[in-house]
């Protein structure tokens, strides 16, 4: 039954697949390094210097002051940094007249990542599956028999976990009096808008007005937009209740968890939930600009301050697990639902975008941030342990000119560093490995193409073209469709790294819908196994400079030296 399932599945991936490669999801080399050394990343960060000096003169980027940083996760210092300064700021009344990766800028919703990471300090994603209700007593003490009864009006807080609130999944308000209408309702009802009933007005003025006590009184007089884990619908005030809900885990108030388990050990400087003016990115005035605007208990959805160079470390920090176990960090860097568009996903609180290149899928997890006149983005690659950040000011459209930037950063730089991990992968892996033992001869040889993965051209065993018994195993008859190509798997210990052999028989395009088109690699990779060991294992034994002094087919028992 086995046997025939997995034939089954290997003839609809070569009969139907639209592509021609099939690599697994995750990284198709191992992740550059020393990327602030490697010419072919310096030649295209010159280029992404001269194609944003052009925006800026060319007025792509108006009436805005910004400071850029790309970082890799295997560096302590950014591999690139660029900074512009508009004459809002050089005649701004406080702060800065010229920015640097060190000036100061609100993140906005940014802030919702850092309280995510501080989760991620205490345990990782332990508490998501727990019900927010159990940290926070307003949630329970409210909670009345008749709400039970009444999905529509009344949102089930029992059902709402830590997790949906943190992936924006538990289907309530998106805020509480901050842009609510209501608060010019007399002016508004010659708009065609009906006098607000007196128990629907507004308890403080803003959402930054409110307290605790206000804050849920408001909450639990809106009524759900959805059920839980119905949809992904953006809440700030999600955030505020999880802020409430960690301190109620830590046992401590936000501000002193974020200096003692972020800012601190990470010494970010010019971090924190206070404005340093002095320091500050500030058109015009703090007034004018936001920048000295209070969010009081919404400080884990929008309070923090910081520069590039803090927000690079931070982004440098989640990609190395400084301050968590790796394995959570793996866990926190998934996608937890959909969209309606196939490009963008969502985390905890990831934003996630999904770019493709050599026929493959290249995630960028990523958050956004905008409050006044700051709008912010940092992006963060996993399959290239590597990430860059904009901050921003500016009076035209903040949000839209530092999409621009990032979306310029990310058209450039995940190209290079592919090209940087393929020319890298090449160096350590590529070449001959051959042995000759009992009248028989062994060898693999590889190259780095232009597909996903060091490719396998050459594989013999004991004297045996293991392509022909790869294609009798596969019931192929057409040699040349057979791919073979080497992906890094996450598996490594001192002195010797595991990649998974993605055999891959290739078609040609067909119309076929996405059922018969899929790529089943991930369904497919284990599937022929010789005495407990996967065809597909394959391990490298590396020198003291990291490069493969050997390799090993592991099902076939035997390690072969590189020549």
């Amino acid at each position: 039954m086995r046997s025939s399932w997995v034939i089954s599945f290997l003839a609809l991936g070569a009969n139907a697949q639209t592509i021609s490669e099939c690599p697994l999801l995750g990284p198709a080399f191992p992740a550059p390094t020393a990327l602030s050394k490697s010419d072919i990343f310096l030649r295209a960060t010159e280029s992404l210097t001269l194609q944003l000096k052009e925006a800026i003169d060319n007025g792509s980027l108006p009436s805005t002051s910004f400071s850029v940083q790309v970082f890799s996760g295997q560096e302590n210092h950014s591999a690139f940094s660029f900074s512009h300064t508009d004459g809002g700021v050089v005649n701004g009344s406080v702060g800065v007249q010229e920015v640097n990766e060190d000036s100061v800028f609100r993140i906005g919703s940014i802030s919702k990542l850092w309280t995510m990471f501080l989760y991620m300090t205490l345990n990782g994603t332990k508490y998501f599956q727990d019900p927010v209700a159990q940290y926070v007593p307003e949630l329970r003490t409210n909670h009345k028999a008749k709400h039970t009864r009444d999905a529509i009006d009344y949102v089930q807080w029992h059902d709402v976990t830590i997790g949906e609130l943190a992936s924006h999944q538990a289907g309530i308000l998106r805020d509480y009096a901050f842009g609510d209408l209501g608060l010019q309702w007399t002016a508004l009802q010659a708009q065609g808008f009906p006098p607000l009933p007196k128990s629907d007005q507004l308890t403080c003025e803003s959402a930054y007005a409110c307290g605790r006590k206000q804050f849920f009184d408001g909450v639990f007089r809106a009524r759900p937009l959805a059920a839980t884990s119905h949809t992904p619908l953006y809440s700030n005030a999600g955030y505020q209740i999880l802020g409430y809900a960690l301190e109620a885990i830590a046992k401590a108030d936000y501000e002193d968890i974020l200096i003692d388990r972020l800012i601190k050990p990470l010494n970010l400087t010019r971090s924190g939930l206070q404005p340093q003016p002095q320091f500050g990115v500030i058109p015009s005035n703090e007034t004018y600009s936001w920048f000295n605007y209070t969010v009081g208990d919404e400080n884990p959805a929008g309070g923090v301050f910081s520069s590039s160079k803090d927000m690079a470390t931070v982004g440098r920090a989640i990609l190395s697990s400084a301050l968590v176990d790796p394995a959570i960090t793996r866990r926190w860097l998934k996608p937890a639902t959909h969209t309606s568009s196939l490009q963008h996903s969502v985390g905890a609180p990831w934003e996630i975008y999904s770019f493709t290149t050599d026929s493959r899928r290249v995630d960028l997890y990523s958050k956004a941030g905008d409050i006044g006149v700051y709008s912010s983005f940092i992006g963060l690659s996993p399959d290239y342990n590597a990430g860059f950040t904009v901050l921003l000011a500016g009076d035209s459209n903040p949000h839209q000119m530092t999409a621009t930037v990032a979306e310029m950063i990310a058209d450039l730089v995940l190209p290079t560093l592919e090209e940087v991990a393929r020319i890298q992968a090449s160096q350590r892996f590529a070449g001959t490995y051959s042995l000759s033992r009992d009248g028989s001869n062994s060898s693999i040889t590889i190259t780095a193409d232009d597909g996903p993965g060091l490719k396998i051209t050459e594989w013999i065993s004991n004297s045996v073209d293991m392509f022909e018994t790869l294609m009798a195993l596969e019931k192929m008859t057409d040699r040349t469709a057979l791919s073979i190509r080497l992906q890094p798997n996450g598996l490594q210990t001192a002195g010797r790294t595991s990649f998974s052999a993605v055999i891959h028989a290739a078609s040609s395009a067909s119309n076929a819908g996405p059922i018969l088109s899929s790529c089943l690699s991930w369904i497919l990779l284990d599937s022929f196994v010789y005495g407990n060991i996967g065809l597909t294992e394959f391990e490298f034994e590396l020198d003291d400079n990291g490069d493969a002094a050997a390799i090993s087919p592991r099902a076939l028992r035997i390690t072969i030296p590189r020549v």
